[in-house]
């Protein structure tokens, strides 16, 4: 009993350390990722839990440079076109990392994209039945691979593009993209954007 709970404290530990270590990585090396650890970050990501343990989501990983910079190139679009009508300008910080960061994706050498299906006549708790899965998958994900010396990059400004992912894609049928996760090795001494989070006493209130 003592060895399990010692064992317990480790893990916990450990799971500490992955929640803290993780950051946007937005810098990658020119190093691939084996197909071996991909497939291991995909089969962790698929034991988030699921309402009704559906599942939802549906993982392409992209592992071709030319579709990984046709991509970059409509998300910069997409990131032009938001920047350009939002109200609030980002920080001129903010703005310079995302800007190199949108030319190819920090040289990244995968892009894993994940869809869910769209099914016609779904109840309303549907959609967000299936991203609330999907968002538990893509943290696991992401935590998976700190533990294996990885950095990740959520994005999503690919909403508006679909028509055009899925044909440079070959996906058809009713299936969405939800969110697009960068993975690669940090580049040597890249030094994440750290912004400040919200205080406890803002986030939290217990009734």
């Amino acid at each position: 009993m003592e060895g399990e709970l010692c064992r317990r404290e480790i893990f916990r530990m450990e799971l500490k350390e992955a929640i803290n270590a993780r950051h946007s990585i937005r810098e990658f090396e020119d190093k691939p990722v084996s197909r071996d650890i991909l497939i291991r970050l995909i089969e962790e990501a698929s034991k988030a839990p699921s309402a009704k343990n559906e599942q939802p989501w549906k993982f392409y990983v992209v592992c071709s440079k030319s579709v990984r910079d046709s991509l970059a190139k409509i998300m910069s679009q997409e990131y032009n076109k938001l920047n350009n009508t939002k109200d609030e300008k980002l920080s001129s910080e903010v703005e310079k990392v995302a800007l190199k960061f949108y030319k190819n994706m920090g040289d990244a050498p995968n892009l894993i994209l994940v869809f869910r299906e769209k099914k016609e006549n779904a109840p309303v708790y549907q959609e967000f039945n299936d991203i609330s899965g999907i968002s538990c998958a893509i943290e696991n994900l992401m935590l998976s691979a700190v533990e294996k010396g990885l950095g990740t990059c959520w994005v999503g400004t690919f909403k508006g593009r679909e028509k055009d992912i899925k044909k440079l894609l070959k996906i058809s049928g009713n299936e969405e993209v939800i969110a697009g996760l960068l993975v690669g090795y940090p580049k040597r001494g890249y030094k994440p954007l750290v912004r400040e989070k919200k205080k406890f006493e803002d986030i939290c209130k217990f009734i």
